[in-house]
């Protein structure tokens, strides 16, 4: 894991050099092997169906997980095919009634259950030298979310971004609720980069998503709301590899469902290359 005192220093700025813009450099049969942990609470406050005060659930999640990325092919542009393995998770879901129940696959019996998406290929993209999502050439789920959660979390300015002054950069991306989450409405997010200085050889930059146009139903927000990361990322310009991340998303919508209701989702988000 990214030592706290690493992630510290990471957001001072260094002395500002001119320098070549930091690119991804895939090789071929190259392997990344990056650490997750996602804890996440959901709290929602609705009538009850009997007697119709409010009244509060709770759901948390924490999953974890080890996920390598093997690069398959590099083309002469310097785009490359990678594929996306799990090779191991663990998911703690704790009821609104205080049970939990856990999935692990160092346990032979979960790990069972979950063979079709565990040491097996269940994601293959093309990603540019800049960090952006070229093609999803196969998903076994989630394929519209990777536009959302970019496979390395980051993209990279066109040119330094060490330079005097700091720079910021961005991109857009939309993202399409289909049924159960929508009707297939598209909204448009906008991701913002902003470095913030190179630390033992680690450029540090702060990310903020939001939503350009909010629906103006509080209820219609609930499912874009997990989409909203803010945070940081880190990215090793020598390796030409993305390090770490520190991401989270907290949102509060009151009367979402009417006087009286409300919606709470809290989520963080840590990712480690692993040594």
């Amino acid at each position: 894991m990214l030592r706290p005192a690493l992630l510290a220093a990471a957001l001072v700025p260094a002395a500002a050099t001119a320098a070549d813009p930091p690119r991804f450099k895939w090789k071929a049969d190259d392997t990344l092997t990056y650490k997750v942990v996602q804890n996440t609470a959901v709290r929602e406050t609705l009538p009850d169906a009997k007697t119709g005060k409010p009244v509060t659930t709770e759901a948390r999640t924490t999953l974890t997980l080890t996920k390598k990325w093997a690069v398959k092919a590099v083309d002469a542009a310097g785009v490359g095919t990678l594929e996306m393995t799990i090779t191991a998770m663990r998911n703690e879901f704790r009821k609104p009634d205080g049970s939990s129940v856990v999935r692990d696959s160092a346990d032979p019996a979960d790990a069972k259950e979950m063979a079709g998406f565990l040491n097996v290929p269940v994601v293959t993209v093309r990603v540019d030298p800049q960090g952006r999502l070229v093609e999803v050439k196969e998903a076994k789920t989630g394929a519209a979310r990777l536009q959302a959660e970019l496979p390395f979390r980051v993209t990279l300015p066109d040119a330094s971004p060490t330079a005097t002054p700091l720079k910021a950069w961005d991109r857009t991306f939309a993202f399409k609720l289909d049924p159960p989450l929508g009707t297939g409405e598209s909204y448009e997010f906008r991701q913002a980069f902003a470095a913030t200085g190179v630390k033992d050889g680690l450029l540090a930059a702060t990310v903020e998503t939001t939503l350009k146009d909010p629906p103006k139903a509080l209820a219609e927000r609930v499912p874009l709301v997990p989409m909203l990361w803010t945070g940081e990322v880190f990215f090793d310009p020598a390796a030409g590899r993305y390090h770490a991340a520190r991401l989270r998303v907290k949102a509060d919508l009151p009367n979402h469902q009417g006087e009286g209701t409300r919606f709470e989702y809290e989520s963080t988000y840590a990712e480690d290359l692993a040594k």
